[in-house]
């Protein structure tokens, strides 16, 4: 099966780098948005979120709970640079995180 991630992170560098650590995992397609509105335009089209909490238009909490009532048990990662809450997700990394621990996390939440 291929599997679509949805990458939500206002600060352009950290989306691209992990879009692009993402992009080489077989079986994996990226989308990016670098805001909540963009990333709720995309929410339907993908099959794990990963999400920056502190989002401008809007949040990144907001996001995770439609991603829920859209795809129940989804996998959803959070990320932020404030405390430590999941906010609904399955994981959380805390910022500055490292885009090769959250791609072997995304691998390893579509094979469990």
């Amino acid at each position: 099966m291929k599997w679509t991630v949805l990458v939500v992170e206002d600060n352009r560098a950290l989306a691209d780098t992990l879009a692009m650590a993402l992009s080489g995992v077989a079986d994996l397609d990226v989308l990016v948005a670098y805001d909540g509105a963009e990333g709720r335009r995309l929410l339907a089209d993908a099959h794990v979120l990963c999400t920056d909490l502190d989002l401008p238009r809007v949040r990144g909490e907001t996001l995770i709970g439609e991603f829920r009532a859209l795809k129940p048990g989804a996998p959803i990662i959070a990320m932020s640079a404030g405390p430590g809450e999941q906010a609904g997700a399955d994981r959380f990394f805390a910022k500055p995180y490292s885009a090769l621990q959250v791609r072997e996390t995304i691998k390893g939440m579509l094979h469990e």
